[in-house]
């Protein structure tokens, strides 16, 4: 590249605001006119300031592509089919944000875009510690982005697919925290409607699981055609995801309720124990099994048996019929409440009543792992040998039966043995 070539690109770095004055003078200053361009100049852009990122594209030629309307792009997180995640951070907020920009041709029109916009709007009013906020959404030229809180950390997908099946535990500590933001969404009269395990991301400082995408859920809603009931985008996108997707979905996406959601979390739930999702085959076979095929038998990698509770837990979780599943998130939270060693219908009545999470929401998988282990039913405290149960899981009614007749027997007779002494 010539030298005006050079002067160029920093001057358009500086227009941009890219790199400061000082900053891309000095760099201007060390660029040695016998020396590769290719080779130099990505080392000297970020030893002046600029992401690899950044160098990269400014380099090709396109620095004017690393601003998007109020937006500096810092890195490209991923891309996908609806678009590309940025790192980017606000030009006059200096917020470093996750920014989704929205593939052209997944928005055919402008009442598309105003129906996305209406749904970001509703979302954005959640606040809760396991569901990803979204800050921004507008379009820029013809495209539409969405700016959502930045999460370091890594989606369950991603977290199974490189190191193996969740530990019961973890697993359970997972779905408890979605459970506890799908109770957020429903008290807002709000609807995911794509759960599934890369829509969960789990921070690497906090350990907490957050719901990515709740804002683009209703993007598809959005796009889809009312008046046809189809399950299919006006672009041919599915709602949802086959292998998560609750059968009622199949059928009319838009007359769900919070339990299809319910029953994707489920499915999500059998992928994080066993590293497979529910059911195998193509995608029409996959829909076609989560609505007739019985939900498939939980067998753990390790051989270990599974809790029976939690086997429960999972089968209504992924029962076929809405009104079989968990009514809702909260119920479910009680479910998996219950598996705690001491719990008790106090336990479960006060996880209604109170405003914020339990105190164990904040424990790590391994002391959920303790508190679940050498556990093979949902059984609060160890039994009397030969103790049965009762229907409401707690002692049966005939153990007390008995402690009184015993107590009664013994107060007979010592009150005779005290007759019979004064008599003589």
């Amino acid at each position: 590249m010539p030298p005006t070539q050079h002067d160029t690109l920093f001057a358009e770095l500086r227009r941009l605001q890219l790199l400061t004055e000082e900053a891309a003078s000095r760099a201007a200053a060390a660029v040695r006119p016998e020396a590769s361009a290719a080779n130099q100049l990505p080392r000297l852009l970020v030893e002046a300031g600029l992401t690899r990122f950044q160098a990269a594209v400014a380099v090709a030629g396109q620095a004017s592509r690393l601003v998007f309307g109020p937006y500096i792009l810092l890195d490209k997180l991923g891309e996908g089919g609806m678009g590309i995640v940025y790192r980017a951070r606000h030009a006059r907020l200096g917020r470093v944000d996750a920014l989704k920009v929205l593939r052209t041709d997944k928005v055919a029109s402008r009442t598309v875009a105003k129906r996305f916009l209406r749904e970001i709007q509703l979302t954005s009013s959640l606040e809760h510690p396991h569901v990803v906020r979204a800050y921004d959404a507008g379009t820029v030229g013809s495209q539409l982005y969405l700016a959502t809180e930045l999460v370091d950390g890594i989606d369950l997908s991603s977290l199974v697919q490189n190191a193996g099946p969740l530990s019961v535990a973890d697993a359970c500590l997972v779905v408890y925290q979605a459970a506890m933001a799908l109770r957020h969404v429903n008290e807002k009269g709000l609807i995911h409607r794509d759960l599934k395990p890369s829509n969960l991301i789990r921070d690497r400082v906090t350990g907490a699981v957050k719901i990515l995408d709740l804002g683009l859920s209703g993007f598809n809603r959005a796009v889809a055609d009312p008046g046809q009931g189809a399950t299919l985008t006006r672009d041919g996108v599915l709602l949802g995801t086959p292998d998560y997707m609750a059968p009622e979905q199949v059928q009319n996406p838009h007359r769900v309720d919070i339990r299809a959601d319910l029953y994707s979390l489920g499915s999500t739930f059998y992928f994080l124990l066993t590293g497979r999702p529910p059911y195998e085959g193509t995608p029409v076979e996959k829909m076609y099994k989560h609505g007739y095929a019985p939900p498939p038998t939980l067998a753990l990698p390790n051989g270990a048996q599974p809790p029976a509770g939690l086997t429960d837990i999972l089968d209504r979780l992924m029962a076929k019929k809405p009104e079989e599943r968990f009514p809702t998130p909260q119920a479910l939270i009680d479910a998996l409440l219950a598996l705690r060693p001491g719990a008790n219908s106090g336990t479960l009545h006060r996880s209604i009543t109170v405003a914020t999470p339990p105190p164990f929401d904040t424990l790590t998988g391994g002391q959920f792992d303790h508190l679940l282990s050498n556990r093979g039913s949902t059984l609060d405290t160890p039994r009397p040998k030969g103790a049965t149960r009762s229907a409401d899981g707690g002692v049966s009614h005939r153990w007390l039966l008995f402690a009184v007749l015993a107590l009664l027997f013994g107060a007979g007779f010592l009150a005779t043995a005290v007759y019979f002494s004064t008599r003589r």
